[in-house]
């Protein structure tokens, strides 16, 4: 009996990891940032992941949208819902918001965390050049 519990215990546990794992990837996306309009809170090589859909964004969110001309999506800060509520949007970086408010139906997904794989990247490019000017 004992044994045929533990075997139960394992696989009720494998199913429960499995499950977890298939929401996980169905109510989340990634994307690598590719450009610099987010810096300083994105930089080119992180990695943002959202939650898929725009149920809850607010002022403030960075959200994943659907814009032509960039198949993977654009990544900026939501500054102000319209009056008929679209987002106004715009990069960190870039001194003016972006020219067209986003209907909420173009917007993929909400960025929940950041894994600064490009800021790892960069002070890796850095140390590299720091040792290269040392053996030159």
């Amino acid at each position: 009996m004992g044994r045929a519990r533990a075997i139960a215990v394992k696989v009720a546990v494998a199913i429960l990891i499995a499950a977890a794992i298939a929401w996980a990837l169905s109510a989340l996306t990634a994307v690598y940032v590719g450009g610099g309009s987010m810096s300083p809170a994105l930089i080119a090589g992180d990695l943002a992941v959202a939650r898929r859909g725009a149920t809850g964004v607010k002022v403030g969110d960075i959200v994943l949208i659907e814009k032509a001309g960039w198949p993977e999506g654009v990544l900026h800060r939501v500054i102000a819902v319209t009056f008929d509520g679209r987002l106004q949007t715009q990069g960190d970086a870039n001194p003016a918001p972006d020219l067209d408010p986003v209907p909420v139906t173009a917007v993929r997904g909400v960025v929940v965390v950041v894994l600064p794989t490009g800021r790892a990247v960069a002070v890796l490019e850095a140390l590299v050049r720091v040792i290269q000017s040392r053996l030159t």
